[in-house]
């Protein structure tokens, strides 16, 4: 059973399979490559065992804040000015100020699922936070507290998280590699962290597997 490993194994399984060494396959070996290259492309972003679920931290930095927080008008930081020209009778012209606040993915990654944001805005944080003194107080010893009860003050917790830290809204598109943080920029601080929920692309020259699927 053929289980190529590399991409000169694959090719040579390709050859066989068209009916070399018994028939004479007139193709180029520059089209044999880039025959590869597409078959593995669409492999790693059609095929659910191409890619992996990852986890990525990015650390923010000033320049991130300043860039997420211009305005436009008489300041260029952060921002990119595209200009149109209409024409009908009269000639008027257009600039469309867009805000600059993405961060560059690495072109390994082709999906993002969610953005978690790592900051002390919530009712879970800190050594001695609500969940803490709900334990210390409640539950020393199981059965002190009706359960039901317990359920329902955590449902409320999550409420009161929710309209605190809400869900980062974002934009990411593959052919980019940028992946758009829309949010108040205002609240966010230095040296805090995003993790990015995120699909990562199997290299195949790490995972030889890659070449056997």
């Amino acid at each position: 059973m053929a289980q190529p490993t590399s991409r000169e194994g694959l090719i040579d399984y390709a050859k066989r399979q068209l009916g070399f060494p018994v028939l004479e396959i007139n193709v180029a070996d520059e089209q044999f490559q880039d025959l590869l290259d597409d078959a593995i492309q669409i492999y790693q972003e059609r095929h659910y065992d191409g890619i992996a679920r990852m986890y990525l931290k990015y650390k923010i930095t000033q320049d991130d804040i300043d860039r997420g927080q211009a305005r436009g008008g008489d300041s260029t930081l952060g921002i990119t000015t595209t200009t149109t020209t209409s024409t009908v009778g009269l000639s008027t012209t257009f600039n469309i100020e867009e805000n600059n606040n993405y961060i560059q993915m690495p072109p390994s990654v082709i999906g993002v699922n969610q953005i978690f944001k790592v900051r002390s805005d919530t009712v879970y944080d800190g050594l001695f936070n609500i969940r803490y003194q709900l334990f210390l107080n409640d539950l020393y010893a199981f059965g002190s507290i009706d359960l039901l009860q317990y359920a329902m003050v955590q449902t409320k917790l999550e409420d009161i998280t929710f309209l605190l830290n809400p869900d980062v809204r974002y934009r990411f598109n593959i052919r980019q590699d940028r992946l758009y943080i829309d949010v108040d920029w205002a609240q966010i601080n230095k040296d805090d962290y995003f993790v990015i929920d995120c699909f990562r692309i199997l290299d195949p020259d790490d995972f030889t597997k890659v070449y056997n699927s």
